[in-house]
Parts: structure tokens; sequence; C-alpha cells
């Protein structure tokens, strides 16, 4: 990797194959060290889901369609299921039960039992719905949808179902789980207060409980004479909607229910379900509802929500990390807030506002410090050239040197405005900056030759001379206007003038001079430069390789702010090396983090992980939508996701389409949607990134 210019965010300067390494000594570690497939053997599995929302004798139940199908959403896109082994039944009749359970007479007369594989098959059977009890035989029964609810032998007996599927459970062997999930009550109301489907008021009636056998894993809305409640907000039942977001990983969640190692284990969920059903049912209703669950051998994978939940979940995980920041207290604390929120951001005005306000208190105490520095000293320029945001002694800085505050110099104004770095410290705070690949040399050069010469003690203007001969190519006058600021102690500028000795441009190439100068710039508060120095001291650029100072340089730019060096730590948590510890979620976060604050090589790498079983680090994230997202910051962007293609793990094919498609749609690509990177394609990306790119 070849070193970074102060200010640079071209192609020129930071050359991307560095991704095709990382991704290809990155991935095969964390492949190792990855967690072993649980659950996921659903090939031959099969699922029989009942939403009945419509019923001919009674009120309906509103979300039932909706709790249907959001299961059957999870059980294909998540527990692999294929489409075809999902029996989808809406408003299902007495008649449509018997096919699919068998009856009571004969048990294995049912489509679930033909269907179903001996030793290969799980089985997940769901109900949402009305349940009703019979008042003779206090025997709960699931309600058809030409069922009369004071007529028990209209409906399907929950002892039949079960004692049905327990017949399945033998079928399909002690290895395979058989899990069945009831959204529903069987006190006779509606969910609706005052509302009742039984002709004869029957408070506090509590049905027989059904006989099981010990194979079924069963999960029930609630127990005894209590009523199921709806999430409104989410437009599903309570159950339903608080079992998607479980498994979504929030019952692994170490501040709640769970150990954070990534798969939600049964213990863990049940727990979650008890405590949050709870809760919300309280909330919602003020009446009490404790599901019933069923212990049972199962881990699920932590996975990305569903839908028909994934507002829910991103709003209780937005809402968990701001309390999280809050706790802590620290501006630390509240960046990583803020830098990790993603769309769901609910709390970024109230983050925004304690850091800036702890951001002006910090400004006005440097101020306050500088000027007890240079001001008795009558080092009145020295104190000018050190304001930012707060500068309160400005006026009288000014008035001590007579009133020239060369600020206030056309040339300077004009040089400032041409090739000012956006990241030189020594940037006045009323001016912009920019990028050296936009700096026109020509114009760059002669406004700041001028300025220079008329102010030789102002040092921003000799390294802006040098960006503006850099930018031309003309590096010996570059060395010379770089030499001169750094010699009157511009940190930005001893960074570019290592990179010339490393290069060897405009002068011969003195490796030793390079990390010296990297080193005492990066002292000096340059994260840029701590980055270079950490990279040739990982890579033995000419000097002797030290990967365990090149970590500690890499951890010190990054905790300063410089954005590319957070994907330089990701590594150590695969491995465990240099004290790091062995935690991939936490691995992973850095770079979610590198994302949300702008390096696209970080965000291609993102989108290779995710297409090469990943996925489950980045909850909500897509792969296509992080490579849009590279895309975004220009040429290096563009420059990322093509490096892609030369990694070990690459971007999947439909990925790949996905993105041309969209390019396609912007009038910048006219192949084919191919899925691979073919050179029109290449060629296309490089234009819309320039076109599309985000300051």
């Amino acid at each position: 990797m070849r070193p970074r210019f102060q200010g640079w965010t071209g192609m020129g300067r930071r050359p991307v194959p560095i991704l095709a390494l990382l991704i290809g000594l990155l991935v095969p570690a964390l492949v190792q060290a990855a967690e072993p497939e649980v659950f996921a053997d659903n090939a031959e599995s099969v699922a029989v889901v009942i939403g009945n929302r419509s019923y001919k004798q009674t009120v309906p139940v509103d979300f039932a369609h909706n709790d249907a199908d959001a299961i059957r959403d999870y059980l294909i896109q998540r527990l692999g299921y294929r489409d075809t082994n999902v029996f989808v039944l809406k408003d299902a009749t007495l008649n449509e039960f018997n096919q699919v359970f068998g009856t009571e007479r004969n048990p294995q007369s049912g489509r679930l039992w033909r269907s179903v594989r001996e030793g290969r098959s799980n089985v997940f059977v769901y109900y949402s719905g009305h349940g009703v009890p019979d008042l003779a035989t206090r025997q709960p029964f699931l309600l058809p949808e030409d069922g009369n609810p004071n007529q028990g032998e209209s409906g399907y007996l929950l002892e039949t179902l079960y004692r049905n599927l327990d017949l399945v459970k033998r079928k399909i062997g002690p290895e395979r789980q058989l899990v069945v999930m009831v959204d529903a009550c069987f006190t006779g109301e509606t969910g609706h207060k005052g509302e009742s489907l039984l002709a004869v008021s029957a408070p506090g009636f509590a049905p027989a409980r059904p006989k099981t056998g010990g194979g079924i894993v069963r999960l029930v809305a609630t127990s005894g004479a209590t009523p199921a409640n709806w999430d409104e907000a989410n437009r599903l039942g309570l159950l339903t909607s608080r079992f998607l977001m479980g498994v979504s990983g929030l019952a692994d969640a170490k501040d709640g229910t769970g150990d954070g190692d990534g798969q939600v284990a049964w213990p863990e969920l049940k727990r979650y379900l008890r405590q949050e059903v709870e809760a919300a049912a309280r909330r919602a209703s003020g009446r009490e509802q404790i599901p019933e669950i069923d212990d049972a051998p199962i881990v699920l994978k932590a996975a990305l929500p569903v839908g028909a939940v994934a507002k829910g979940v991103a709003a209780l995980r937005d809402e968990a990390a701001w309390r999280r920041a809050e706790g802590l207290g620290t501006r630390e604390a509240v960046e990583a807030y803020i830098g990790t929120c993603g769309e769901t951001c609910a709390y970024r005005g109230q983050a925004m506002e304690r850091l800036f306000a702890g951001r002006r208190r910090d400004a006005a105490a440097i101020d306050q410090e500088n000027w007890a520095r240079f001001g008795p000293e009558k080092k009145y320029r020295a104190y000018l050239d050190s304001c930012r945001e707060v500068c309160a002694y400005r006026d009288l800085a000014v008035a001590y040197l007579g009133g020239s505050d060369p600020s206030g110099d056309p040339r300077v104004k004009r040089c400032d405005a041409l090739a000012a770095g956006t990241d030189d410290p020594d940037r006045p705070p009323d001016v912009a900056g920019v990028k050296l690949g936009r700096i026109e040399p020509a114009a760059a050069i002669e406004a700041c030759r001028a300025a220079s010469a008329a102010h030789p003690t102002l040092r921003r203007l000799s390294y802006q001379l040098g960006r503006a001969y850099d930018r031309a190519d003309r590096y010996k006058e570059a060395f010379a206007a770089y030499s001169q600021a750094a010699k009157d102690g511009s940190v930005s500028a001893m960074n570019n003038l290592a990179t010339l000795y490393e290069n060897g441009q405009g002068v011969k190439r003195q490796q030793g001079e390079a990390l010296r100068l990297y080193r005492q710039a990066g002292e000096g508060g340059n994260v840029v430069a701590l980055a270079n120095a950490a990279r040739m001291l990982e890579y033995g650029n000419g000097i002797p390789k030290n990967e365990a100072e090149a970590v500690a340089l890499y951890k010190r730019a990054a905790e300063g702010g410089d954005v590319p060096s957070i994907s330089k730590l990701v590594p150590h948590y695969a491995t465990g090396a240099y004290g790091f510890p062995r935690d991939l979620r936490k691995g992973f976060d850095l770079f979610r983090q590198a994302a949300d604050r702008g390096d696209p090589v970080a965000m291609a790498t993102m989108a290779t992980l995710i297409d090469n079983g990943f996925g489950r680090y980045f909850p909500g994230v897509s792969a296509a939508d992080m490579v849009m997202r590279a895309l975004k910051r220009g040429e290096l962007g563009a420059a990322s996701v093509s490096a892609t293609d030369t990694a070990a793990q690459k971007l999947r094919p439909e990925t790949i389409r996905s993105v041309q498609r969209a390019v396609k749609e912007a009038d910048y690509y006219s192949g084919a949607l191919d899925g691979r990177f073919n050179p029109v394609f290449v060629r296309a990306l490089d234009q819309y990134a320039k076109a599309n790119e985000a300051e």
C-alpha cells in the first residue's frame, strides 16, 4: 500500500489493491473462527402456517394474515425452508385442517404426515386466529373459518392436533425438531376488552391443558385464563412479533437475556419471550399475558429481521444503543452512537446537541490556553494561526500586530480558496479547503507563490504552494515548499514531505527519513502520518518490519479519527493477536464504524463479507446497498468496488447484477446484466462514481 498525502482523496495516492489483500487474508481466518452451522439443515423440512383472519360466524382476527406472511418469510428467508415445503393456509376451513393435519380417526391421512422425511425433516407448525374453549368438555379448539365458536364439534381440537403431531414427531425421529407455535388464547375473548366469542359469558374460564408427547416443542401465546394481545405498531400478534424480534438477535443481546455470541439458544429465546410479552401486554392493555413455552435443545442463528419487524427491531436496537451511550456519558460513547446508528437514528439530535455542547466548551478552553501561552510572549501571529472554532482574542491580536492581518490580504484569500488542505489544522475555520485532486495547479501556483512571498512566515501558504506544485507533478518545487512549511512546524507538510522521501519524488529515496518525518508529524497530532508510519512498519517498506508497533500506531490513528485505520484493526479480532480479544462481532463493528464515517474500502469489504456468509454480523445491511454507498465516495469508491473482483472472496453475481441494474437505470451502463466486472461495467462504475460523488 502506498502512502497517503495529507488532504488527498483521489486515486493516485491510495491505491485500492490493498482491499483484495485485506479480504484475502481476513475472510479465510474468519471462516476458521466462525461457529459451526446450527439448526440449518432444512432442505427437507416442512412447515404448516395458518392465518385465520376472516370468519363467517364471528368477528375477524385483524392481523392474522400478517402473522402468517411474516412467519412464512422467516422460515424461507432465514431458516432455509423450501418455498414448496411451507404450506400456507389463510382462512382455513375445518376440512382444510383435516386435510393438512389428519383427522382424529385417521391421523396419518394428513398432508403433513405424508410430506415429512424420516430423519431429514424438521417441522414447524404455526397458527394465528381464534382459539375457543368448549364450555362443556373444557377442551380448547382452533376455530376454522367456517366454525361456530359456540359449537366445539365445528372446530379442530388442540388435543387432536398434538396427538397427530406426536405421530409426525415419531416419524421424523429424535434428532429432528417439531415446533408448534400458537398465537391465540382459549378464553373465549376476542382480544378487545369486554368482547367475547361465546354466547354465554365465562369470566375466568381456564380450558383444560391438552396432553402432548414428550417430543413436541410448544410456544403458546398465553397460558391459563388470560387473553392474547396484539402488537399494534407492527400489526402482528404480540407473541409472533416478539418471536421474530427475538430470533433476529434481540434474545441474544448481552444487555438483555443473552450472551451475545451470535446464536439464539432456546433458553435465551424463552427468557426473552416471557419478559417482553409480559411487559408489552401490560403496557398495551394493562392485562397479563404470560406465554407458555416448552424447553428444547434448539439453537437458532441470529439473523436479519424479516420485513414485518425490521423497523421495530431497528428502533429497539437504536434505543438500547442510545441508553448505553447515555449511561457511559463519554464523548467517545456518544460519537460511537452517531457513527453506528444507521438509518434508524431517533436520538441523533440529542446526541449531536450533547456532543457539540461539549465540543464548544473544549474549543473555548483550548483557545484560552493558546492565548495564555502566546499572548505574554507577544507571539500574536502564532495565536492567530492556532485559532479554530473559538478565537476570542482575534481582534486584540490583530490590533497588537498593527492591524495587518494576513487573512485579509486578497492574495492570501485566493491561495486559501484554491489550495487550502481540507484537513490541515492550519486552515482558517472559514475556509472550506480543496481536495488535492481538484486543485487547478496553474492558478493555485500563481496565487500561492504571490501570497507566500508576501507573508513568508505564514507556514500554511508554503504548504499550500507545495500542494499546488504536487498537483502539477513538479516534485522538486513541491519538495522545497513542503520543506519550508515543515521547518516552520506544519505537520501536514511533514506528512507530504515524508511521502516524497518514501517515493523518491523530487528527492533521493530515503525510507528512514520518511519514517522519521511520519513519526514527527504523527506526534504533532497528524493521524494520517501515524497511519503512514504504521503502514511502513507493517510491510517493512525499506525499514525493519515491526507488526506489533504498526498495530499500536494504527490504533492511535483510529482513536485520533483516521477512518481508514479503523479497518486495519479488524483482522486482529479474528486471530486474537497483539492483545486483541478474539471477538468477530467486535471486529466487524469496526468495519461498520469505518463505513459509516465514509471509508469506501470498508464499505466494499462489508459487501464482500455479507456475500460470503457473514451477513449476520451486519443486520439490516445488504451487499448491493454497501456497494452503492461506496460508489458515492467517487473514484476511490469505484476502485474499491472493482478491487473485490481480484479478492479471494468475491461479490456474488446477484449483487453485481443489482449494481449493474442501478447504474444502467442512471444511464451510465449499456452492457449486459451478467453479474461480472466486464470492462464496460468497470468504466461505467468510474463514470457513475465521479458524477455522483458526495462531498
